[in-house]
């Protein structure tokens, strides 16, 4: 039995080894896989820095402005294909307090549904569009981790415009137009 345990040990300590070993080898492809994607890529319509211009939900026809009548926000798609977006209602009242740590629940509700941020990575087809978002964090804790494909986000790019609609379910759409920022 002793002399089980003494060959046991030294096979699972070589298994973690090599476990361990593959994982990074296997994170080092795909961060040379994604080098090479970004080398190869021959446009990218969608890189750049947008400014939200109009956003509002579509509810079977209804049009709700969930951000307000005046919606901000910037969307930043970067080379290396990594995302960033904030968007918010920039006409909500200020906390009474002053101080974000000491608010109201009415106060700290009104802050959660009146913005939104979200980074993450995305990717591009080969016609340089808008491909899937891979959302690594976000202030809705709901969204970490959830990639979402062009069947869930359409986003068409016009020259300076960027049109973005999400699906949320049959019928009701969020719709978001941004402009190059300047």
């Amino acid at each position: 039995m002793k002399a089980s345990k003494n060959v046991l040990l030294p096979v699972l300590a070589g298994l973690v080894l090599l476990i361990s070993i593959a994982g990074k080898t296997t994170a080092l492809q795909d961060k040379n896989r994604k080098t090479d994607k970004i080398k190869n890529m021959k446009k990218n319509n969608v890189t750049g820095t947008w400014s939200l211009i109009s956003g509002y939900l579509d509810n079977h026809g209804t049009h709700i402005d969930i951000l307000g009548p005046h919606p901000a926000g910037m969307l930043v798609f970067t080379e290396d294909l990594h995302f960033m977006v904030i968007v918010h209602n920039p006409d909500i009242p200020k906390f009474a307090s002053g101080d974000r740590a000491n608010a109201t629940p009415e106060e700290y509700k009104t802050a959660v549904t009146n913005s939104l941020g979200v980074y993450g990575a995305y990717t591009v087809d080969e016609n340089g569009d808008f491909g899937e978002e891979h959302v690594l964090g976000s202030t809705f804790q709901n969204m970490n981790g959830h990639t979402r494909g062009k069947d869930e986000i359409a986003v068409r790019v016009e020259g300076d415009r960027l049109m973005e609609t999400q699906k949320i379910a049959d019928g009701i759409a969020v719709h978001l137009d941004w402009e190059r920022a300047k």
